[in-house]
């Protein structure tokens, strides 16, 4: 236990407030189960509780051996490597959620190339069975998402969008939304499958149900979170571009994951609920045409093939379409009105001036416009930044071509001046957290 708490380095780092919660809960949790076990060495054993005994041992030894895969990990995702002022921004937009305001974000770092979020429930019920077992023994601390990036990606921003969905499935887990979800999900299961099924058979429809439902609320509430730069980020990341080449592969479900064309429908129709599509229409051509062309895939075309489960994926396929329209309505339920929203002209303006700051070099915390300042808005500073980086890059490079002796390779170039991009945007989130400057004219 010491080697997993008793870590010298700690006072050589800086962590975000949830990590710093979260360490210290792991040295209370030491601390207390250290004493526990001096005391029970040091009493005399009566045999008629050697069973109980050893199986509180055994727990207080698998307990640890659970918590050790996340303490090194959120250790290492200081504030030197997490992109920290996009995480706040993030749990700020939780606070806007009337039921997650207080919820607070975990970050790990995974050797993996992908995002995880680890469900808390049966990690919490094994911490009360801890704490029963070790007097004084911290409670687990509530509210707390716990969710990995790739180490890779410490410092970027746009990769790191897809932390949104994996925010979707804490969001789905803390608000108990499969307690809402399983009336519509049993009942289609009635409906496509009323004959007897036994009970193996009707657990493996409901859970492809569950997954596919919960995957799709997970995208849209990212989306709700930060508008169509996590539809960027999902295309970037997973390779939908390359994919999408594969007519039939973008069709098919996998037994956890509806298919590609299923999900970009609920993204096309998350980002028309919300008035993205507008600014869709002006830039990003390139990637809102794949958004669009997997939108219009017939529903009819989606398949599902299962080795286990033959003669069931056609119809479990089927009783999913009667579920999705219920997914809508709970991700409404949970953002009640605070969606990331796009409301037209003067939003415009600011994705121009902001763009226009980037083309320069210029960090775009504050606009100037007609020696007017403004602030803008962090949702729509990401999105306009993002777009910029897809579209715009080449307007930087050029610039800078004009302006120094530089030999300039436009791919080492675009990668350099793309992390730029993201560094200024994430500056510029970081200065918006501020107090805002005086109202006065700009000269």
């Amino acid at each position: 236990m010491r080697s997993i708490y008793a870590r010298q380095d700690d006072v050589d780092r800086t962590h975000r407030r949830a990590t710093n919660e979260f360490l210290k809960y792991i040295v209370d949790l030491g601390r207390s189960s250290e004493l526990h076990l001096h005391n029970f060495v040091g009493s005399v054993p009566d045999p008629d509780f050697a069973d109980i005994d050893r199986q509180s041992l055994l727990t207080i030894r698998d307990f640890w051996k659970d918590i050790h895969q996340f303490v090194q990990p959120s250790r290492d995702a200081d504030t030197l490597h997490s992109p920290v002022a996009f995480i706040e921004q993030l749990e700020q937009r939780l606070a806007q959620l009337p039921e997650l305001s207080g919820c607070r974000l975990l970050i790990s770092h995974s050797p993996e190339l992908n995002y995880l979020q680890f469900p808390r429930s049966g990690r919490r019920e094994r911490a009360e069975l801890y704490a029963d077992i070790v007097s004084g023994a911290p409670r687990f601390p509530p509210k707390l998402a716990l969710i990995a990036m790739p180490y890779s990606q410490d410092s970027s921003l746009f990769p790191n969008l897809i932390i949104c969905h994996e925010m979707g499935h804490f969001a789905f887990e803390e608000l108990k939304l499969e307690n809402e979800l399983s009336p519509y999900i049993e009942n289609s299961l009635q409906v496509h499958f009323p004959t007897n099924l036994s009970e193996t058979d009707l657990s493996w429809c409901r859970e492809r149900l569950w997954s596919w439902a919960e995957e799709i609320y997970c995208d849209r509430f990212a989306i709700g979170l930060v508008g169509p730069a996590y539809s960027f980020s999902y295309i970037e990341f997973f390779d939908v571009i390359g994919e999408s080449e594969n007519k039939e592969g973008v069709k098919e479900f996998f037994e956890t994951h509806p298919c590609d064309a299923c999900r970009f429908n609920e993204h096309a129709q998350q980002l028309r609920l919300t008035g993205w599509w507008p600014l869709l229409d002006r830039w990003g051509k390139a990637y809102a045409d794949l958004i669009r062309i997997l939108d219009r895939i017939p529903l009819g075309e989606y398949t599902f093939t299962s080795d286990e489960k033959p003669k069931l994926a056609r119809r479990v396929l089927k009783a999913f379409q009667e579920v999705r329209p219920h997914v809508e309505t709970l991700v409404k339920q949970t953002f009640d009105g605070h969606e990331a929203r796009f409301d037209g002209e003067a939003e415009f303006k600011s994705v121009e001036i902001i763009q226009r700051y980037l083309s320069w070099g210029v960090v775009p915390a504050t606009l100037v416009e007609r020696k007017q300042r403004s602030r803008p808005d962090p949702v729509l500073l990401i999105n306009a930044a993002y777009l910029f980086y897809l579209e715009g890059i080449s307007t930087l490079i050029n610039r800078i071509k004009q302006n120094c002796d530089e030999p300039l390779n436009d791919v080492a170039q675009r990668e350099k001046w793309g992390r730029r991009i993201e560094q200024w945007t994430m500056k510029a989130m970081e200065d918006l957290r501020f107090p805002a400057p005086s109202k006065d004219s700009a000269s």
